[in-house]
């Protein structure tokens, strides 16, 4: 008792902060949205697993704001399943021990079910809560389960016809295929996937062909029911059974056939199966209402919604997104599926008062039977809570540029080439996706088929302490404590030293400056050989999509400092004449110093500081000055710092000669270093940026990266001083 009026006064608090909310105009939802969902949900959930008795499991709200319960052994009933699936998905968004002994307390009755040979319903039973423990927990019991009941699926399919019978509950239907059984295909791949039969693969694919061939019609609606003749495979019916009319398009019914192709195509990747899922998502998001909640029926003159359409439909949105090749399509499909979630998640939809005890109101069930009818579903809850864990881990439009982690090191791996030799640097942004990772970033060779961490020369951890750290040798070290939080993106630039053996790791927190993880840390102790940066392995440490990866790239063009001037001296060509912009970050690697990087004709051979008409430098007195014609100079004070990389631009007039310098710090704005300084005067005469060079005491005391030149436009060129 006491439990439940803690969850209540929970509730209650939320009430006033939804009524603020409905006083002004809906917002799009984001990230706040998502968790005042979520808080609404935690109090829900944990009220309900305190008043349901084990082995019951709610399916829809009643009049007096408890739920009609199923028991586990009820093998005609579809909706057992998702009770504990909500309770997986809060373990899976906190991690806490509470949530993860409430899921296993619901999900294990359930294992009677996979020997349940009555239904087509067992991808919804066992999926939602056997695929979500064994996905969460890895443990093989839950996956035995699973198999075995993939095989009692399997025994319904008939090779006549291609397709799994739904039921025999109807002595109406000979053998019967409605668009619902495209959720439990899943069992059966999943089941192929993971040490079951291949053949079922075929089985749920080629259902799938016969649902698109019969239940999608041509401008893609859907029928709900098609019943065949068991021995010729004819037609002998096609309409509905939940649905307003034979030839209207039942909205949840429909659903099933948005979220279900789009499910297959992630597991078969077959053409087809993405053609169906576009062609039916398009028919429903052309006949969607305003809101973004659909009537119960595409076609009824009812003015009935169903909640639990809209909260399945985003859920797939948000998935089919990822799929889609081109960037508008992705970038719509995201955008239905928030607007939908904003609807959802508004005061007219989401029940925050103890009045339902589920979270969507006006869900409908069957409204041809007048059951469930404006209620609260368990299995409307269940996918908004799954589109809102979708929504955090990708909190923006997908880009080609997303790359996600896996468990498995095959599926993790990404091919880099065989051409980053050298010195190279390497920049991403990288999204914690879960509350504690204990994830790894890692690199090898191009030859290296990578089927452990030790094959990883370079690693980059998110620890399950809640710290970024780096692999040194035989151990994990920071030379600077970074935390991280979920959802939130940090941008890594990383360079490696491929020779020497060496890598050092600087990470930028949303809003924060750049902040140095490893300082010349030594490759991984034991891993194989490493000549170039050929493979990048995104792994995770406790599910598939634990981050995400995005933008990125390798950088050619990282060149060191070297102890002389000829040494240092590379060559730009002869064709940078006129006025010319040349940009590029340096990276001090020591403080102080005594560094040179300058600027020489094509022809010139560059042996000091003389030969450099265009210089700047890092002095030993810890700020950056260039020379004005005779002597060291700056426009203003620029302190430079060990392993903070700074931004450089100049603007050379060759014919004027002449140069302006602005330096940008790390999170900083740009400084003006040097306005409108005169080449030095004893230099040899230059008539193009032939020649750069990069002059230290020691090799390797900074770096530039990502040198470019390019001819100035008037908005470039330097002004000169009054």
């Amino acid at each position: 008792m006491v439990g439940w009026r803690t969850a209540r006064a929970g509730i209650l608090l939320l009430v006033g902060a939804w009524g603020a909310l409905a006083a002004h105009p809906a917002l799009a939802f984001d990230n706040a949205a998502a968790e005042r969902v979520l808080e609404v949900a935690r109090s829900k959930l944990a009220r309900t697993a305190a008043q349901t008795p084990v082995g019951q499991y709610p399916k829809s709200s009643r009049p007096d704001g408890t739920w009609l319960l199923v028991p586990a052994n009820n093998m005609i009933g579809w909706t057992q399943g998702f009770f504990p699936g909500e309770l997986w998905l809060m373990y899976d968004q906190s991690r806490a021990t509470d949530w993860k002994t409430r899921a296993e307390t619901w999900t294990r009755p359930l294992e009677l079910q996979q020997y349940n040979r009555q239904t087509h319903d067992l991808g919804f039973k066992l999926m939602t809560s056997y695929g979500l423990a064994y996905r969460l927990t890895a443990d093989p019991y839950y996956k035995q389960v699973l198999l075995t009941a993939a095989g009692s699926l399997a025994s319904r399919f008939n090779p006549k016809v291609g397709i799994i019978s739904c039921c025999d509950w109807n002595p109406d239907w000979h053998l019967p295929m409605v668009n619902d059984t495209m959720m439990n295909l899943e069992l059966l791949l999943w089941g192929a996937r993971n040490g079951g039969q291949s053949g079922w693969r075929d089985m749920a694919l080629l259902h799938a062909l016969r649902t698109l061939e019969d239940i999608v019609r041509p401008n893609g609606s859907t029928y709900h029911v098609v019943d065949y003749d068991p021995n010729t495979g004819a037609r002998l019916f096609r309409g509905t059974y939940q649905g307003y009319a034979n030839e209207s398009t039942w909205a949840r019914g429909h659903a099933w056939t948005v979220y279900g192709f789009t499910m297959v195509y992630r597991y078969t990747r077959d053409p087809r199966m993405l053609d169906a899922a576009l062609r039916v998502t398009d028919y429903y998001l052309s006949r969607l209402s305003p809101d973004g909640v659909p009537l119960w029926d595409l076609d009824t003159p009812e003015a009935l919604k169903d909640s639990s359409t809209a909260a399945a439909i985003a859920s797939a949105l948000l998935e089919l997104s990822n799929y889609v090749p081109d960037a508008e399509r992705k970038t719509r499909y995201w955008n239905e599926a928030l607007r939908m979630l904003d609807a959802l998640s508004s005061p007219a939809y989401l029940s925050t008062t103890d009045a339902s005890p589920g979270l969507l109101l006006h869900g409908v069930g069957n409204r041809p039977a007048n059951q469930e009818v404006d209620v609260s579903l368990i299995y409307g809850d269940y996918y908004f809570l799954e589109a809102i864990r979708r929504f955090q881990r990708q909190t923006r439009p997908p880009s080609a540029s997303d790359w996600y982690s896996k468990l498995g090191f095959a599926a993790a791996t990404h091919d880099l080439g065989s051409g980053n030799t050298g010195v190279q640097m390497v920049q991403f942004d990288v999204t914690p996706l879960n509350t504690l990772l204990d994830a790894t970033l890692g690199y090898a060779d191009s030859a290296t088929s990578v089927t452990a961490f030790s094959q990883l020369s370079m690693l980059i951890r998110m620890n399950a302490s809640g710290f970024f750290d780096v692999r040194n040798g035989a151990s994990y070290a920071a030379t600077n404590s970074v935390p991280y939080e979920p959802l939130s993106t940090y941008h890594v630039r990383m360079l490696t030293d491929l020779a020497a053996g060496q890598y050092s790791v600087w990470v930028t927190p949303p809003g924060g400056t750049e902040i140095l993880l490893a300082d010349r840390f030594a490759f991984q102790t034991g891993a194989p050989p490493i000549d170039d940066l050929g493979k990048l392995v995104l792994r995770s440490g406790f599910t598939d999509d634990d981050y995400r990866v995005s933008g990125h790239k390798v950088e050619s063009g990282v060149w060191p400092s070297q102890p002389g001037f000829y040494l240092g001296t590379r060559s730009l060509g002869s064709g940078n004449t006129g006025v010319q912009v040349a940009e590029f970050d340096v990276t001090p690697r020591t403080y102080p110093l005594d560094g040179v990087i300058g600027y020489a004709d094509s022809s010139t051979l560059v042996l000091g500081r003389t030969e450099l008409a265009v210089h700047m430098r890092l002095n030993p007195a810890g700020f950056f000055d260039a020379y004005n014609a005779t002597r060291y100079s700056a426009s203003a004070s620029v302190p430079y710092v060990a392993n903070a990389t700074y931004h450089v631009r100049m603007v050379i007039d060759l014919p004027a000669r002449c140069y302006s310098i602005w330096i940008r710090p790390p999170g900083g704005a740009e400084v003006l270093l040097a306005n409108n300084f005169g080449f030095r005067s004893d230099a040899p005469a230059t008539d193009d940026l032939g020649r750069i060079s990069l002059k230290s005491t020691a090799a390797g005391e900074f770096w530039v990266v990502g040198h470019t030149l390019r001819p100035a436009t008037s908005a470039s060129s330097p002004t000169p001083e009054p």
